[in-house]
């Protein structure tokens, strides 16, 4: 009975190593908000795309800490429900092959080419999820020895409630993580999004757009996304590691 239970031990330690041993690595390649708010959901005139560009240009219209925010609840929570491993961020910065890499910043259909308008979490890269970059950072996970890579973005957007030219806006926080294999192979696209609790007047179809009423609607939105994230990701979680 003893030798049955030191081999029954034996067996399962092993099995254990042996699932560790083939646990998947994934590198998370980029981590980004966009400033530039979609004007999509209203009449943008030329005017408000003048102060749309305007706001994403102001240095106090700061996303930082929002962002960082995100990016904690990320590593710290969500993160932990996927049973594959990420690679400590710190080997992606330092690592030659990604910041040497040049991505893409123009595709078809893309909402936002202006690269200046956007706001990372430090040592990461502003890498939109494009096909072609998608392809091109075969290297880079190659030299980085995972076996996917995971974009992460947010950006917003208007969100328009009362009738015609008069009304209130609130701001959308959309958040996009989107994983693929080293191969281009697309393993799950996930987005979710969330509408802030505060919100801005508008006067003859435009809304106030200064930094002071605008960007607590954004940190409203985040903070109520990240409540959302919490369970939504765990759900993701159970169909992504049957796919890794």
């Amino acid at each position: 009975m003893k030798n049955l239970k030191v081999v029954v031990l034996i067996t399962f330690l092993t099995l254990f190593m042996l699932g560790n041993a083939q646990k998947k690595k994934v590198a998370v390649v980029t981590f980004y908000a966009d400033k530039m708010i979609d004007l999509s959901a209203l009449d943008a005139s030329a005017d408000l795309i003048a102060k749309n560009t305007n706001l994403s240009d102001d240095p106090n219209f700061n996303l930082t800490e929002p962002l960082n925010k995100l990016h904690d609840a990320f590593f710290s929570e969500y993160a932990e429900n996927f049973d594959f491993e990420f690679i400590a961020e710190e080997d992606v910065w330092a690592n030659e092959t990604y910041k040497t890499f040049k991505p893409t910043y123009e595709e078809a259909g893309s909402i936002n080419k202006d690269i200046e308008s956007t706001t990372t979490v430090q040592g990461y890269k502003v890498i939109p999820n494009y096909r072609q970059n998608v392809k091109d950072l075969k290297g880079v996970a190659e030299d980085l020895g995972v076996d996917a890579i995971m974009f992460i973005h947010l950006d917003f957007g208007f969100v328009k409630t009362g009738v015609g030219s008069f009304g209130y806006v609130s701001i959308q926080a959309r958040f996009s993580m989107d994983l693929y294999s080293k191969d281009n192979k697309s393993i799950f696209q996930f987005h979710e999004v969330a509408g802030s609790s505060k919100k801005a007047a508008m006067v003859k179809g435009i809304p106030v757009m200064s930094t002071d009423k605008i960007q607590p609607m954004c940190e409203s939105a985040v903070d109520k996304l990240m409540k959302d994230l919490n369970k939504k990701v765990a759900r993701l979680a159970k169909k992504a590691n049957k796919k890794m």
